[in-house]
């Protein structure tokens, strides 16, 4: 038989627990290599390295991951679902031809089909640490 003593039972819960926390350290994980990407992305674009093209690094890391995070958010909380639905149907409508579905059917499609919330958290927090070296920079040029 099988020694069961040393294997350890985990519950539904601590099962679900335990995968969370894999899933958001694999998104914080993805989150750093963005970061550490995009900002080298911006010293090779600007082909120097100065304490003010750092600077400019960081501020473009932070400006694409908060641009990143807030898309996923406004997406999520159907913010400008009454702007982009409303045009579609206007334009579809001058061309002649009726909407495909409805605005409830549209919003409830989005509902349905909804971002981890986690993603935006980590998106949000990512620029967030790209904020402060930048801030740090930029009070270190003047």
């Amino acid at each position: 038989m099988k020694d069961v003593k040393n294997k350890k039972i985990l519950t539904a819960a601590q099962q679900l627990k335990k995968q969370k926390q894999k899933r958001n350290l694999k998104a914080a994980l993805v989150m750093t290599v963005i970061s550490v990407v995009l900002v080298g992305f911006g010293l090779l674009w600007q082909w120097e390295l100065s304490l003010r093209s750092i600077g400019d690094a960081f501020w473009l890391a932070f400006a694409i991951e908060l641009t990143m995070a807030w898309t996923m958010f406004v997406y999520n909380e159907n913010i400008l679902s009454p702007l982009i639905h409303g045009t579609r149907t206007f334009l579809s409508m001058i061309v002649g031809k009726r909407p495909k579905e409805s605005y409830f059917e549209y919003t409830m499609r989005i509902n349905d089909n909804q971002i981890p919330k986690f993603y935006y958290i980590v998106g949000f927090l990512s620029a967030l640490a790209m904020l402060i070296p930048a801030l740090i920079t930029l009070f270190m040029q003047l």
